[in-house]
């Protein structure tokens, strides 16, 4: 499995020292690493596919220039990062590709000196389910980050719910959600602007997902994640179609089957939709174009759009923006 990483820049803490000079272990006391020979090396066990999260945190050591921190097993690099003039912490986040012994060898760029105080951080894991409840998620230790899974079809459209619990506003937490094969589906973060983020996304590969969430902080707290899916429906000229949208984060597709140089006006009426949130309606052509795009907001009791068509079966689209539920109406008119 190729080791993966992250940087990330990290506020003050306090984490107890123990005595100097002995190994990490994973979810154990810190060792505090004298600088004073140049460079400073520590050692820890990890097992294959183990994910863990070097934290280092500078104690009397001077900010001349950087420092360079690189995890090491048998002379090659694992991973690597670098503790900023600026920063008071850094954490390196990797996967152990192999059982056996591993070094974090710790340079400073100057001649500096002093202590850093590093500490070996593991991963909480646990499953998600599609429309299922939410999960609520702890982070317990500084650095620590949590992965959940879920089985998803090639297919489907999903959208990955996050709301901050007691995770604090003052830095980031990194959602990530990734495919069978590694691959990034959707990214983004929960941040100082909102409580909460939605993530759409399209499942294009058949096979067990991930979630990786990581909080940009040494701080710890909750945050609950939640997978909804989609509703379809079928709209045809004159037939007002309701639409329900029943989970946070939850989109519609409504399709249409047009002929050749067709005239319609799409009109959306807001019925209970209880936030003041936006909704976007997008429709979208057989090729998968977006031919008009429109919002529907507190403001707003309706929206008409109108477009023309080529032949094939058109999508509308309907997403609401925030975490609102309620319902609406879709009403679709032919034009002369």
């Amino acid at each position: 499995m190729a080791a993966t990483f992250a940087v990330t820049v990290l506020a003050a803490a306090t984490l107890a020292a123990p005595p100097p000079g002995a190994p990490l272990t994973t979810g154990g006391p810190g060792v505090l690493l004298d600088l004073t020979r140049n460079p400073g090396v520590v050692r820890f066990d990890a097992t294959a596919g183990q994910r863990l999260t070097v934290l280092a945190q500078r104690r009397t050591l001077s900010a001349a220039d950087n420092t360079d921190l690189v995890i090491q097993r048998d002379g090659a690099e694992i991973a690597a990062g670098t503790l900023l003039t600026t920063w008071s912490n850094v954490s390196v986040d990797f996967t152990a590709p192999a059982s056996g012994g591993y070094t974090v060898r710790v340079t400073p760029r100057a001649k500096d000196r002093g202590t850093l105080l590093l500490h070996l951080t593991g991963a909480t894991t646990g499953d998600l389910t599609v429309g299922g409840p939410s999960r609520r998620i702890t982070i317990t230790r500084p650095g620590e980050r949590a992965f959940l899974t879920f089985p998803a079809t090639a297919g489907r459209r999903l959208t990955l719910v996050a709301r901050r619990g007691t995770l604090p506003k003052d830095e980031y937490t990194h959602l990530e959600v990734r495919g069978p094969d590694g691959a990034v589906a959707t990214a983004g973060a929960v941040g100082y602007d909102s409580d909460h983020r939605t993530l759409d996304f399209d499942v294009t590969t058949t096979g067990r997902h991930t979630v990786e969430i990581n909080p940009d902080t040494i701080h710890t707290g909750t945050l609950t994640v939640q997978l909804a899916g989609t509703i379809s429906a079928v709209i045809a000229p004159g037939a007002p179609v309701p639409i329900t949208i029943g989970r946070p984060g939850e989109r519609a597709y409504v399709t249409l089957r047009a002929a050749e140089a067709e005239q319609f006006h799409l009109v959306a009426r807001r019925g209970t939709l209880t936030g003041t949130d936006q909704t976007r309606l997008r429709v979208r052509t057989p090729a998968g174009l977006t031919v008009v795009d429109g919002l529907l907001d507190g403001g707003k009791s309706s929206v008409t759009l109108g477009f023309s068509s080529s032949a094939g079966t058109y999508t509308i689209e309907i997403d609401p923006e925030g975490l609102d539920t309620g319902t609406l109406t879709l009403e679709l008119r032919r034009l002369p």
